[in-house]
């Protein structure tokens, strides 16, 4: 047994060495804790994400990499050195789309991009990930003390598409704290006050990956360690609803902290019916809300060849929000100043 653990330890050590030097579609992560402790038993990426007491992960600070780098506050950077005082302040946030992931360096994101057609200070605090109530969290814990003049909530593709992954719809709008949960759960195991179930979790503890290949092999199935049932996911209207709660707060936030809001939901490649379907219910109520958004899924100006994958866009696509996104603010005199 010791041997066979060892053996796929090592396994797993070579299949995350080479996973790390990936970069298209996406930069692969590792969990840490918020002072730099590792606790990524799966994930090995260049990627680090720090556990955040409020949004349940962000990005640890002070990374660098052949093609990403991380502020001190946990930003990625534009690739153009620090900003001159008295410019104007966009903030980004959204998941791994408004992040950039995938893309060869810093200057190529959307934010970088923004910064130069405005001639404007973007930050962007994009989480790979990030759902809206994610977003929401750390907009209101952390980012509005930053003074935005605009908050760009560029979003829609986690909301969708981690409905399909959840069974309790309060855990609509956010992602990571499931897994988390889980692990938790597992480890309480090993110190119930039972003898007999700490006995029974042992082999967790001793034989990590041999007890996870059993858990989901015939045996784990057989042994009832895994859920026969298959309970359907949240509906699209409910997560839609709950996207547009979350953002109907962030517009609130700016009527008290003097920001201004505009929402991007990310475009897909193949234009799915499902989430054609999400983003018309959202808008619709975002816009019945007063809230100003921009359906970049229902423009015709991004061709397939600019997508990595389903949603990951290239460097091109990425120029093409930065344009329309831009236009948008421009016309709407988004950055005017505040009355």
């Amino acid at each position: 047994m010791w041997i066979w653990e060892i053996e796929l330890d090592r396994a797993h050590d070579r299949e995350w060495t080479e996973k790390s030097k990936q970069t298209q579609p996406y930069y692969w992560w590792q969990f840490l804790t918020h002072d730099g402790h590792d606790i990524g038993y799966e994930h090995k990426g260049p990627l680090k994400l720090a556990l955040h007491p409020y949004a349940v992960y962000s990005n640890f600070p002070n990374q660098l990499s052949d093609h990403f780098s991380i502020d001190k506050r946990g930003f990625r950077s534009n690739g153009q050195g620090p900003q001159r005082e008295g410019k104007k302040r966009v903030l980004l946030v959204g998941g791994s789309t408004a992040f950039g992931t995938g893309l060869e360096s810093d200057r190529e994101t959307v934010a970088a991009q923004l910064s130069r057609l405005l001639d404007v200070e973007v930050i962007n605090a994009a989480v790979i990930g990030h759902g809206s109530g994610q977003e929401l969290t750390y907009l209101l814990t952390e980012l509005v003390d930053l003074r935005p003049d605009v908050v760009l909530a560029l979003d829609g593709w986690n909301d969708y598409y981690k409905r399909l992954e959840l069974h309790d719809p309060r855990l609509l709008g956010m992602n990571g704290f499931d897994e988390i949960e889980s692990q938790l759960v597992a480890l309480a195991g090993l110190a119930d006050p039972s003898l007999l179930k700490r006995l029974t979790n042992l082999p967790r503890l001793l034989f990590p990956r041999i007890s996870h290949r059993v858990k989901y092999s015939r045996i784990g199935l057989w042994a009832g360690w895994l859920d026969r049932r298959e309970a359907p996911p949240p509906s699209i209207d409910l997560a839609a609803h709950h996207y547009v709660d979350n953002l109907t707060k962030m517009q609130k936030v700016g009527t008290a902290f003097h920001y201004r809001f505009l929402v991007a939901m990310q475009p897909d490649v193949d234009h799915s019916s499902d989430y054609r379907h999400f983003r018309e219910t959202a808008v619709s109520a975002l816009r019945r809300g007063g809230i100003r958004v921009l359906d970049l899924g229902a423009r015709k100006e991004f061709a397939p060849h600019m997508f990595m994958d389903q949603m990951h866009l290239n460097a091109d696509g990425h120029r093409v929000m930065a344009e329309i996104i831009a236009e948008v603010i421009r016309e709407a005199h988004l950055l005017a100043q505040w009355q």
